[in-house]
């Protein structure tokens, strides 16, 4: 598991420095709205992005995760910007969310937060 560093996304513009995708990650989630995990992939079949969601439904079970799927981009480079909520917060004090990756395969991911 590795714990990714956020960028700042600056006024003169940012290109975000990407790096190879864990099968597990986490990452910070700021304020709840200016935080975002920037996916890319360029291998052949679908991975899918998963994020803990810490808690437990009104009916007493586990929260269920939150799944964004990345489509294969073996020909042309597939892109997902998924926004990391507040609700993502593991809440233990870190400020940060465990992201999963099921396919890591040719996948690179930036976290970035808007000013």
């Amino acid at each position: 598991m590795a714990a990714l560093t956020t960028q700042d996304i600056v006024v003169a513009g940012t290109a975000p420095t990407l790096g190879t995708s864990a099968a597990s990650d986490t990452a910070e989630v700021g304020n709840g709205s200016n935080v975002f995990a920037l996916y890319k992939k360029t291998s052949a079949g679908t991975s899918n992005i998963s994020i803990s969601v810490p808690g437990t439904t009104s009916y007493g079970v586990a929260n269920p995760p939150a799944t964004f799927a990345l489509a294969a981009g073996d020909v042309t480079p597939t892109w997902r910007w998924i926004p990391l909520r507040k609700a993502y917060d593991a809440g233990d004090g870190s400020g940060r969310c465990t992201l999963t990756n099921d396919s890591p395969t040719g996948v690179t991911v930036a976290i970035v937060r808007m000013g």
